[in-house]
């Protein structure tokens, strides 16, 4: 039977995705960086990840879902955007650098959520580092955490934010396009997804509070915060889970629909549109505009019709 749809995810997952646009927008054409922390905003993503595929899968894993059904179902629902950006990727990288055994190994290994082992992991789509991750969880999933009891879920939790705030302390934690840094990465994000299965499995659906408006309001105010310096990065993290729960009461919002089925064609496909951008000499500004038409057209041929259709006749009727 499903469930509803939780619109305070869908809004929360739009602010990630436009964050981590905003920042590559400005990396990409040696522009000032806003205050905005891309870091914050995958954490984010992993949480709702663990969240929602708790919330949607858990059940069927106990009632014979197997691992590699599970990821079947992964890979069916975050392909195509994917590959669409990465697509884009290979034309930028044939046209710069000619045709290549290697770069159509890249091509090939993207489209498996797989890296290169070397520098950069993902040549032609750069976000894909955090995708190849989440397939990591997901297994780890499908595996282990939804077997394993909410106690050694939580001991599971507490070791992986240790090895996480090593490798933080240490600077290993920290995103660079080499396969190592990817690697070194993992503890963070299956700390937070563990975090999001910890909080389905001990809260479900329960809103904390009543003001989800504010919730939304305060992920914003932590992507701020978080750019400052890496203790409040730290503690933006720490406050998501809060964030994440706050959120859950919003109301159906055509915006907060909207935002939810942009999000990941837009973090899958916004690093290649803009680079192929400026490629091709376009005013920076025209790169931003392209990559968020081809979010929205991917959006509207991929994602579910029905909901984007009531999104836009609710805009549209006011």
């Amino acid at each position: 039977m499903g469930r509803d749809r939780l619109y305070g995810l869908d809004a929360l997952r739009g602010v990630a995705a436009v964050a981590v646009a905003l920042h590559h927008f400005a990396r990409i054409n040696h522009l000032p960086l806003p205050p905005l922390n891309p870091s914050i905003a995958v954490d984010l993503f992993f949480i709702l990840s663990g969240f929602v595929m708790t919330r949607t899968y858990e059940d069927q894993m106990r009632d014979g879902l197997t691992t590699v059904g599970f990821i079947g179902l992964r890979y069916r629902r975050l392909f195509l955007p994917l590959a669409i950006g990465s697509t884009i990727g290979l034309f930028v990288m044939l046209d710069r650098y000619g045709v290549s055994a290697p770069v159509f190994a890249a091509y090939g290994l993207i489209l498996c959520f797989l890296p290169v082992v070397g520098r950069p992991a993902f040549p032609l789509n750069g976000p894909a580092w955090s995708l190849f991750v989440e397939i990591v969880c997901n297994v780890l999933h499908g595996a282990i955490f939804s077997k394993i009891s909410n106690m050694q879920l939580l001991v599971l939790s507490v070791a992986s934010a240790l090895v996480f705030i090593a490798c933080f302390t240490t600077g290993m934690s920290l995103w660079s396009p080499d396969f190592t840094s990817v690697l070194w990465l993992i503890p963070r994000e299956m700390t937070c997804y563990l975090v999001g299965i910890w909080i389905f499995r001990t809260s479900g659906d329960a809103p904390l509070g009543n003001r989800p408006t504010w919730a939304i309001c305060a992920f914003a105010l932590a992507l701020g915060l978080a750019s400052v310096n890496a203790p409040l990065e730290m503690l933006a993290l720490i406050v998501c889970p809060l964030i994440v729960r706050a959120s859950l009461g919003l109301p159906r919002m055509a915006w907060a629909i909207w935002a939810g089925a942009i999000s990941y064609p837009l973090y899958a496909t916004h690093v290649p549109t803009m680079q192929l951008a400026r490629y091709l000499g376009a005013y920076p500004f025209a790169g931003l505009l392209a990559a968020a038409a081809v979010a929205i057209t991917v959006a509207m041929i991929f994602e579910t019709g029905r909901t984007m259709r009531t999104a836009a006749s609710q805009v549209i009727s006011g």
